[in-house]
């Protein structure tokens, strides 16, 4: 039985073409007021006061991204975030959201506290402490190096980086002169990717998320110069799990999802020349299947993107990326002798992007914005160069007024097998969105 999870459609394809590697802070107003005018008054002017500011959301789905039959999906959600200076470099900061993804329908609930950290700041410390978003990485929506903090696959926000949610850890960094800096992070609590994993009735899935983190990362940057470059390490758990097949009875099959510790020796460079930005990130990760003898814990691999941007002018922008991904030790998932290992492995090997030795793909994107900068148009896509499979997308955003923003937009991807384009197919989504903004 080979389960078709829908998850690593998701992991790549989004990550693909979703958003920045900054965190997403779009919760503030599109567009501040002039001060002292009517709009800064009352409620809102007081919440702003205390460092309140957030959005309140209606959306419409033609497709939920859980990878089932669900369609036209009506979604309602409030965001908030605090973010207060508390005096003496200490601050306080915290996000997070919650509604309905279905209003019309089983009315699924969601929330999440994003973020919520002390902030403390003294000559060239700074020290943050509490559930934070680690996102490191300076190519454009693909980051090898960005291995600290986890997604929720399943939401339902136009913008990608919405999507991302932060673990508890304290991060300290050492900032000096000429743009260098050291960041020094511990986690002792571990969060994973939230994925669609199928409501199949026929399987049962374990998902053993480790109990005792012990995660560390730690990073060397310089920015401010003609190269800006980091190099970083991280050892902990991975936030991908890996598929094993538990067993299989005549009526149904168990599997177990377990994350398993890896190690990342990281880097990424980038310059701007004119018009051209370029940006190269690379990473190399030690699994414990060192010798890829173990079909259940992904391989070493290496994973490498090279990017050009350039600007156009008049607001026009592209850019274009090729990724390659390289796995060391690897063995063909289809020489497994047994079907039903066989089936598991080949979905831990698409999960993880290891169906192949090498992977060559490119994604791009062009954005144009009009109206004073209110109205903004993106395309973007990816497509695998080794295999069959492709994903589109295209987003539109208009800014209203100073409360109100609107954005709709269309997915759409397709694939041969044993390619997440093709499981991604079952959530093409058509989707539309008002924010209001306090």
């Amino acid at each position: 039985m080979r389960l078709r999870q829908p998850a690593y459609a998701l992991t790549l394809a989004l990550a693909l073409l979703g958003g920045t590697t900054c965190n997403a802070q779009d919760d503030e107003p599109p567009l501040a007021p002039p001060e002292g005018a009517a709009a800064s008054s009352g409620i809102k002017a007081t919440l702003r006061d205390w460092g309140v500011t957030g959005s309140a959301r209606g959306a419409y789905w033609s497709s939920n991204r859980r990878s089932d039959d669900e369609s036209h999906l009506g979604v309602g959600q409030l965001w908030a975030k605090l973010d207060r200076k508390l005096g003496k470099g200490m601050g306080v900061f915290a996000e997070g959201y919650l509604g309905k993804e279905d209003i019309l329908g089983d009315k699924r609930s969601t929330h999440r506290v994003r973020e919520a950290y002390l902030d403390f700041r003294h000559d060239k410390w700074d020290f943050r402490v509490g559930k934070q978003i680690l996102a490191w990485g300076r190519t454009d929506r693909l980051n090898p190096s960005d291995n600290l903090t986890p997604r929720d696959f399943t939401l339902l926000s136009p913008e990608f980086d919405e999507d991302r949610f932060g673990s508890l850890a304290a991060k300290d960094s050492f900032n000096w002169g000429q743009g260098q800096s050291v960041t020094a992070a511990w986690l002792p609590d571990f969060q994973s990717h939230e994925y669609p994993f199928t409501n199949n009735p026929d399987v049962t899935f374990n998902h053993d998320e480790p109990s005792s983190a012990r995660q560390f990362g730690i990073k060397y940057d310089v920015s401010g110069g003609n190269i800006d470059w980091s190099a970083s390490y991280y050892d902990g758990f991975d936030l991908t799990p890996d598929i094993s097949l538990a067993r299989v009875t005549a009526m149904h099959t168990f599997i177990d999802l377990r994350h398993h510790r890896v190690k990342v020796l990281g880097a990424d460079a980038a310059t701007t020349r004119g018009a051209n930005r370029y940006a190269v990130e690379a990473a190399y990760t030690r699994t414990e299947d060192s010798d890829g003898a173990n079909p259940s814990i992904k391989n070493p691999h290496f994973y490498g993107v090279f990017g050009l941007e350039h600007d156009f002018t008049n607001n026009l922008s592209g850019i274009v990326q090729y990724f390659y991904r390289h796995v060391f030790h690897f063995n063909p998932v289809d020489a497994i002798a047994n079907p039903d290992v066989r089936n598991a492995a080949a979905d831990n090997a698409v999960l993880n992007n290891q169906y192949d030795e090498n992977q060559h793909g490119l994604s791009a994107r062009i954005a144009k914005k009009w109206m004073n900068e209110t109205l903004e148009g993106e395309f973007a896509g990816s497509v695998l160069l080794n295999r069959a499979g492709y994903f589109l997308r295209t987003k539109v955003s208009y800014i209203w007024s100073d409360s109100i923003k609107l954005l709709g937009g269309y997915e759409y991807s397709s694939g041969s097998d044993n390619t997440s384009y093709q499981l991604l197919a079952k959530n093409k989504a058509l989707f539309a969105e008002i924010r209001w903004f306090f």
